[in-house]
């Protein structure tokens, strides 16, 4: 069916679904040749065979004399509910004739009805004079597409019959029209419905790019000319709904998100603090899923600054902790003005407070100052650790000596007591002659917050660096980049987090639904493992219980109930570990202290199991946090999306997606297409008229104004974000590349700026390339190659130029006719040098 046919389709339907008067229906089936009050006799499908292939004729002269079919008398008589319908009539007629129409003047009285509305071709009208005569004009004008047209629509609204009558209709015009191929093209004939802006925004929210949803839109629509809109309305579009959502400042659409977050979320929790200027400096918020986990999981807390996540260069700091099935999971975040030890500290206490009270066991940073002195001041009682990374790469930068930074790293993850490794550190820094380092004196001053002998005992889940937070970064800079605004910023880390908590909800059915295959010589001990931990949980005990089969026992001692171990590694008698055993209380204690430090027994503790005949771990060895049904107290709650367009959107995808296959088979036969689009031209209108009549909008209204209604009754009195500077957005940035001369491409200030001067530079070097070839074709060896090159392209000739227009260009301090003739003296001399040069070389190779 050709583009006019399907218009005139949609016109003859559109008057028989609004039934306007007797006199549009006559109209219409003027066009057709048949009365639009009765059904055809014959199917659609029948009849569009009879017309050729395509409704409206054969030919786009009989689609022209069918449109012209329409006169003035017959659109007089026409009426019209609303303003929309006629503007809908006369912008169908408009496509259909080749032209574009746009709003006029119009009037509208005290209760908003309007009392009269005229639209005019696009072509309407002048440009005022002075946009010809513009000076300071920058680029070039846009083209001229007024004419002073006369076409026009008028309706006006009769109080006695309640209906929108035609006034005045003019259908001449003063310039050509548009063909079929370049109506697409008119600004009144592209729109981006409500439907693909939904289906826009939410292929934009998962990460999308406008060009490539454009070329979505195309796909699915057979061409660009069949979409209806280009790239440039839909840049637009997004543009201006992404307006409309922060119509009262950034600052307040983001709060006015959360605030909506709260009212369906009761254990929600977020915090700003304002700034002197009435400015949102800081912010804050973690839902109750965050909360519940920190209830559970908060005895280790590991949180790190990244930058680059927002238009206005915050800070992020994300609050990170590991749960039952080693994943990460999210505590809190916010965004900071600055890194102060005040704006850390203000951080810190509202996380506390978001966590009633409760504070954590021990935390982990990358060493910044200011987040150390704030964790001393707010956490005094949390065991501070340094991240192990960080470290060993400040070591790398300030101590030049690999030997150093090899046993410093090693030294550093060494499990032994504080006396060896004094020793081993005094003996460390003596060999390697770096004793009066400052640096290395700062370090060894801070070894009680990243050595393992003074760390070993404390719970860290271990870990030993903040590289959890790190990928916690990284994976987050897949919904967030450096020029979102905050509201958009606070949508995508939603979106992300949510992510985060399916892939968690995935580990619990895998260890809740499935078991592991045994595969130890130890199936009771290995059995009772697999019950009792998570899956990630129970490979990391697994390994544990291979390697008891390597320890040596040392002997073994008594004491009344009590029992002592001694064990050490086969094929290594220098280390010995100790296990104590109490027999009432099935309690054991390692003296590698690995249960106090990540939660799991050890193999030292599982060689006692064995040597016990014990088929199951016992209850003092299993630490609760990574069993299986510490889960269970929180998993109750339900996810909630807060912003209802969200919920739109989906309802839209899975609509659209449970229609696909039905219109997959639709569109290989005539008859079912014909069919499948007759109802749903009938159930859009019925839907549409509901959507109005419930109060979800109108025509121009788009399908979150309900939403977006009830945002705008929130205001908190902010003013947007300054943008911030901040200690780590711009260490690792690339240095801007410093601008060289467009010839030479050596120096910024080059002598040869002169576009004289330049022209004859290169070629000079163009020649010069022409007297290598030659060379070339004479010489066999690589060796006689090069010192030819060398000799007469590049030393001698760079020398002799730039020595003698150097020379000119010191003597230009007159007119430029002399530093022209100077050059000119110049390049004479070069040429004779090089001449001279090459006939030496040619009789030397003679």
């Amino acid at each position: 069916m050709g583009q006019d046919g399907a218009l005139k389709t949609q016109l003859m339907t559109w008057c028989r679904k609004q039934r306007i008067n007797q006199m549009a229906l006559d109209v219409c089936g003027r066009l057709w040749s048949f009365d639009l009050n009765q059904e055809p006799e014959c199917d659609r499908n029948t009849f569009i065979e009879e017309s050729g292939g395509s409704i409206g004729g054969h030919e786009d002269e009989e689609a022209d004399e069918l449109v012209g079919a329409i006169g003035v008398d017959d659109v007089m008589k026409l009426t019209f509910d609303t303003e929309e319908e006629a503007g809908k009539f006369y912008n169908l007629y408009a496509k259909l004739s080749g032209f574009g129409i746009r709003k006029s003047n119009a009037k509208r009285d005290a209760d908003g009805i309007s009392r009269f509305r005229k639209w005019v071709c696009c072509c309407e009208g002048y440009r005022n004079e002075k946009w010809f005569n513009y000076e300071d004009r920058k680029r070039e004008a846009k083209p001229i597409t007024r004419t002073g047209c006369g076409a026009c629509f008028r309706v006006k609204y009769d109080i006695e019959s309640v209906k929108y009558v035609v006034t005045r209709f003019i259908m001449e015009h003063n310039h050509p029209l548009a063909s079929e191929a370049s109506v697409q093209h008119i600004r009144s004939h592209r729109k981006v419905s409500d439907a693909e802006y939904a289906q826009a925004k939410s292929l934009k929210l998962v990460g999308a790019r406008i060009c490539q949803i454009m070329k979505h839109f195309v796909i699915k629509a057979g061409g660009y000319s069949n979409v209806g809109f280009c790239i440039k309305d839909l840049y637009n579009r997004m543009d201006e709904e992404r307006r409309k959502d922060i119509f009262n400042g950034d600052a307040e659409g983001a709060l006015g998100f959360l605030a909506a977050k709260k009212d369906a979320d009761d254990m929600f929790f977020y915090k700003y603090h304002v700034d002197n200027e009435g400015r949102l400096a800081m912010l804050f918020w973690a839902d109750s899923k965050s909360r519940a986990d920190f209830s559970v999981f908060g005895d280790v807390l590991v949180f790190d600054t990244t930058y680059k996540t927002n238009k206005y260069r915050k800070p992020l700091v994300v609050l990170v902790g590991v749960n039952n099935h080693l994943n990460s999971t999210v505590f809190g975040c916010a965004l900071l003005s600055d890194e102060r030890i005040e704006t850390y500290e203000w951080v810190l206490s509202t996380f506390v407070e978001a966590m009633k009270g409760r504070k954590p066991v021990a935390v982990m940073t990358d060493g910044d100052s200011a987040m150390r002195r704030a964790i001393k001041n707010l956490l005094p009682d949390a065991c501070h650790r340094l991240c192990s990374w960080h470290l060993h790469r400040n070591a790398r930068s300030n101590i030049r000596c690999e030997e150093f930074n090899n046993r410093f790293y090693n030294l550093m993850a060494r499990k032994c007591s504080t006396l060896e490794f004094e020793d081993r550190w005094a003996r460390l820094v003596n060999e390697c002659g770096v004793v009066e380092n400052e640096w290395v004196k700062k370090l060894y001053r801070r070894r009680r917050l990243w050595a393992e002998a003074y760390l070993r005992g404390h719970f860290f889940a271990g870990m030993r660096s903040t590289q959890r937070c790190e990928k916690m970064n990284a994976f987050l800079n897949e919904y967030l980049n450096e020029k979102m605004r905050l509201y958009e910023f606070v949508r995508s880390f939603d979106l992300a987090i949510a992510w985060l908590r399916h892939t968690e909800s995935k580990a619990v059915h895998t260890s809740e639904n499935t078991k592991p295959v045994l595969t130890t010589i130890l199936p009771e001990l290995e059995g009772s493992a697999a019950e009792v931990f998570t899956r990630n949980v129970f490979f990391m005990v697994r390994k544990h219980l291979n390697r008891q089969g390597l320890l040596i026992s040392e002997g073994w001692s008594e004491d009344g109930g009590n029992r002592t171990y001694y064990y050490s590694k086969y094929g290594g008698h220098e280390i010995s570990w100790r296990v104590d055993y109490d027999r009432s209380m099935e309690k054991l204690i390692c003296s590698c202290m690995k249960f106090e430090s990540k939660g799991i027994p050890c193999a030292h503790m599982f060689r006692v199991m064995v040597v016990e005949g014990m088929n199951r771990i016992p209850e003092a060895c299993i630490s609760k946090r990574w069993t299986k049904g510490v889960h269970c107290s929180n998993n109750g709650m339900k996810e909630f999306v807060a912003d209802e367009q969200l919920t739109q959107m989906a309802r839209y995808g899975t609509l659209k997606s449970s229609c696909n296959t039905m219109c997959y088979y639709a569109s290989y036969m005539d008859d079912a297409f014909n069919d499948l689009q007759q109802m749903f031209d009938k159930h859009s209108v019925d839907l549409k008229e509901k959507w109005i009549d419930r109060g979800y909008g109108g025509d121009g209204f788009a399908m979150d104004s309900r939403v977006r209604n009830d945002r705008s009754r929130r205001t908190f009195g902010l003013l947007d974000l300054r943008v911030s500077r901040c200690k780590g957005d711009h260490k690792h940035a690339e240095a801007k590349k410093k601008r060289k001369c467009g010839h030479c491409w050596y120096y910024r200030n080059c002598i040869l700026t002169n576009d004289l001067t330049c022209d004859i530079w290169v070629e000079d070097c163009r020649q010069a390339t022409t007297n290598k070839n030659a060379h070339t074709k004479r010489i066999r060896t690589t060796q006689q190659l090069m010192m030819i090159i060398w000799k007469t392209v590049w030393m001698t000739r760079w020398k002799n130029h730039l020595k003698l227009v150097r020379a000119a260009a010191t003597q230009a301090n007159g007119e430029d006719k002399h530093l022209y003739h100077n050059h000119s003296v110049a390049v004479e001399g070069t040429q004779v040098a090089n001449k001279e040069v090459q006939e030496k070389d040619e009789a030397l190779l003679l």
